[in-house]
């Protein structure tokens, strides 16, 4: 399987501007499947996954790698054409034109990573686990007001921090080639989406916790986490100690 698949036509975008597709995709980029096997995979109607299939196989992002006889029926196993998908320049102007198509192509960043989630093993998500037995994640939704100008800047520092981490995979594989260090069989797997809106959802007239709560100090000065506990004294934790 390759790794880049240039998408270079409106319809292939709009081909890919379904979860569903997407999802397929995703699956057959882990493995080759029939559409049968998918079809029970995604709990779907044989007929409907085959329909989408063919949509994709005519839009070069899945093709078949084999096929197989079994009772006389030949079964065609599917794998996705590559992994990684860019779109072409010459898109651009369609992009520019067309404010829905960009949209899509951030909704299929999501997209693929909702499958990823659903199928990662529940040892991705022991955050509350030991420190040593606790896997590398971040999981955050906020909105940021500022400036664009600053927003920009801060995209320049994000972004080489991206590129940070795809030369710490390149030194780890240089080392395991040289057998200077063990192979591993974890990756760590990111997806980011950021854009600027006028609409801010996250508004409250009231950032207070309910009085028995505080926040758990974490590594977020400005952008706040989930975690909360009862503050030590509180008449709840009164109440559970008499019980």
């Amino acid at each position: 399987m390759k790794r880049y698949m240039v998408i270079e036509t409106v319809d292939q975008l709009k081909a890919i501007s379904d979860s569903l597709r997407m999802e397929i995709i995703t699956l057959l980029v882990k493995e080759e499947y029939t559409g049968k096997q998918l079809a029970t995979l995604l709990n779907l109607s044989a007929s409907k996954v085959h329909y989408h299939l063919k949509e994709l196989e005519n839009h070069q992002f899945v093709h078949v790698v084999r096929t197989e006889e079994k009772n006389g029926i030949v079964q065609k196993f599917y794998r996705a054409l590559a992994y990684d998908m860019k779109v072409s320049d010459a898109l651009l102007p369609s992009l520019q034109e067309d404010t829905i198509l960009m949209q899509e192509s951030l909704l299929n960043h999501l997209r693929s990573s909702i499958t990823r989630l659903y199928n990662a093993p529940e040892e991705s998500f022991l955050q509350f686990a030991d420190e040593e037995k606790r896997p590398p994640s971040i999981g955050l939704n906020s909105e940021v007001r500022a400036p664009r100008h600053e927003i920009h800047e801060w995209l320049k520092k994000y972004k080489a921090l991206i590129n940070e981490l795809g030369q710490m995979e390149h030194r780890y594989l240089q080392r395991v080639a040289n057998g200077e260090a063990e192979d591993t069989e974890e990756n760590f797997y990111l997806v980011t989406v950021g854009f600027m809106t006028n609409e801010r959802y996250y508004v409250a007239d009231d950032e207070s916790l309910p009085e028995n709560y505080e926040h758990v100090p974490t590594e977020y000065e400005h952008i706040t986490d989930k975690v909360v506990k009862k503050k030590k004294g509180s008449d709840s934790d009164d109440d559970a100690t008499r019980n």
